[in-house]
């Protein structure tokens, strides 16, 4: 899956197309994400006489599919696609896991994934 919980998002399908907003929850087993305020539902809540709760209608969030949604580029102003990169030894990115740990030397190797857009020669972490 490609987004991450604070992600800042665009929705490429839907009733809220072309609408961005920030994931507020990410379910990895369904492949499923909450957009903050995007593509809401309305949830209605029985009256309980006992405790003295009044009925309500409840706006919330409703799942979206991971794949209808793309990370937001603030450089282009739109959707982007993005790779894995290794952060190797002065922050530089290397393509693979072995040539970031090379880097590093003989020293204990801290490597990092991270997501890189190559259009946008952006970081997203």
């Amino acid at each position: 899956m490609q987004v991450k919980k604070n992600d800042k998002v665009i929705i490429l399908t839907g009733k809220d197309r072309s609408l961005t907003g920030e994931v507020i929850a990410v379910d990895r087993k369904n492949g499923k994400v909450k957009v903050a305020r995007r593509n809401m539902m309305v949830k209605h809540r029985k009256p309980n006489p006992i405790t003295g709760e009044a009925g309500a209608r409840i706006d919330q969030e409703n799942w979206i599919d991971a794949s209808n949604v793309a990370l937001y580029s603030e450089k282009k102003g739109g959707a982007v696609r993005t790779s894995a990169r290794w952060r190797g030894k002065d922050g530089e990115l290397f393509t693979t896991k072995r040539d970031a740990v090379a880097s590093f030397g003989d020293a204990e190797a801290k490597v990092t994934k991270v997501r890189y857009s190559t259009k946008t020669e952006e970081i997203f972490d």
